[in-house]
């Protein structure tokens, strides 16, 4: 039985992810950096959730190897950088970042050739996608293989505040398809963690098995909360006092 599954897909094409850790080589070159300061060459202040997004999506492509706070900018990554357009070895890198998603690996099994945004667009929603995920994702993908072949085409990237939303409705369409078409008795229940508070209960899941990259994001987003409910909280106090 396949498992339920979030689709590995970058929030934005292969072209912006590259222009985007482009600042990251000029001043690190192959040297490890933490996730705070690939923020920082990312152009975030702070290791924010936009920021944890970025870098997923340029971890997604394989432009960023290692884990924790011992990143550097992958081979393939420098390859595309500066290897001359045209280039055998640029080329070759690009196909090879482009094949890193999963979901882009599963299109291009899928098809012998560059397919139309329409085609596209049928077989992800025939994927569980809603349609307007499946539109954002084709077109994601266009503009990925289209960089590849060398092609400048109309298919641009969503704007960075649409980000976070595109990934979201992606992930959350293909796994309630999935969900909805698995068997009951195959389907792997979460850890569930409840701890009662005088205010009300908080309950915490999570899948049965992480990677450690996942733990490492999951911490991260974790800290984040946490942050934030402190501020709440902060906030709470002040104005009952």
């Amino acid at each position: 039985m396949a498992k339920v599954r979030s689709p590995n897909y970058p929030a934005m094409s292969l072209g912006p992810a590259l222009e985007a850790i482009r600042p990251a080589f000029a001043k690190e070159n192959r040297n490890k950096m933490s996730r705070t300061v690939l923020a920082k060459h990312l152009g975030y202040s702070s290791l924010n959730g936009r920021a944890l997004g970025r870098i997923g999506a340029v971890r997604a492509y394989g432009l960023i190897e290692g884990g924790g706070d011992e990143l550097r900018i992958s081979d393939d990554a420098v390859a595309a950088l500066n290897a001359p357009n045209g280039s055998t070895e640029r080329t070759a890198a690009l196909g090879r970042l482009a094949n890193k998603p999963s979901l882009f690996q599963e299109l291009s099994k899928e098809f012998e050739t560059v397919p139309s945004v329409d085609n596209l667009k049928f077989t992800l929603i025939k994927k569980g996608f809603t349609a307007e995920a499946a539109e954002k994702a084709a077109k994601s993908y266009l503009a990925t293989f289209n960089l590849v072949g060398g092609i400048q085409d109309e298919y641009n990237p969503p704007e960075e505040e649409d980000e976070a939303d595109m990934s979201q409705a992606i992930q959350q369409s293909a796994e309630l398809s999935r969900a909805l078409n698995k068997p009951l008795d195959s389907i792997q229940k979460p850890i569930q963690e409840v701890f009662n508070l005088p205010e009300g209960t908080v309950t915490i899941t999570f899948p049965k098995q992480l990677s450690m990259e996942s733990y490492q994001d999951l911490e991260d987003q974790l800290s984040l909360l946490l942050r934030r409910v402190k501020r709440q909280a902060n906030k709470d106090d002040e104005a009952a006092n």
